[in-house]
């Protein structure tokens, strides 16, 4: 049990000559708590920019890009690198500003649209990047499959059928998509819903 829930416990008990927590000392919890959700959600975003880099970096000095350096693939790779950090950069810093204007809250109200702000711009950055994923991933898949010697230099006879190739394309995208929603669901979805919990306790509040 959290510190708001045992607060909240001790103001439904305090009867009579006992004196009972004021809103203003509860509206402090809640702020302090949604700080501090949205602060780790800054933090995580920047670890996951960290780790991508430096994935990226690894793959690059190993020579495992090598496979698709080609004239326009190599090309088509650095700007999808530069696409992705981009958005990563553009989310941080959302979600730094969305962490200093609940930090510096002093108004229930104001606290429940940041809070919803907040929700929003997670929700935002998981569908961005997994539409972005699934955007490189179908561009990738069609310039090894219809744009490199290999494909183009085999017999018609060896290609695989185009509705074969579009349809495992699809489930391969399916696959590693449902694989990142996952993943943001376990991470940034925990930090979502209790943020979610707070807007509503505001709620009362505000009541």
């Amino acid at each position: 049990m959290d510190e708001l829930e045992l607060l909240k416990k001790d103001w439904k008990k305090q009867e009579g000559g006992f004196p009972k927590l004021s809103y203003k000392e509860i509206y402090s919890m809640i702020l302090k708590k949604s700080s501090s959700i949205v602060r780790w959600i800054f933090i995580i975003s920047i670890i996951e920019f960290l780790l991508w880099a430096s994935l990226d970096v690894v793959f690059r000095l190993n020579g495992m890009y090598t496979t698709v350096e080609q004239p326009g693939m190599n090309t088509f790779s650095l700007i999808a690198s530069a696409v992705s950090y981009s958005i990563l950069i553009y989310f941080i810093t959302r979600f730094y500003f969305n962490y200093k204007k609940i930090e510096a809250t002093d108004s229930a109200k104001i606290l429940m649209e940041n809070i919803i702000k907040t929700r929003r711009t997670v929700k935002q950055y998981i569908w961005v990047n997994i539409s972005f994923f699934a955007i490189a991933m179908i561009a990738t898949m069609g310039y090894i499959l219809f744009f490199t010697e290999e494909f183009k230099n085999q017999p018609v006879e060896n290609q695989p059928p185009i509705w074969l190739v579009l349809v495992g394309t699809l489930i391969l995208i399916a696959v590693f998509a449902g694989v990142i929603a996952l993943f943001y669901r376990l991470i940034y979805g925990i930090l979502t819903r209790r943020l979610k919990k707070n807007y509503k306790e505001l709620e009362k509040l505000e009541i």
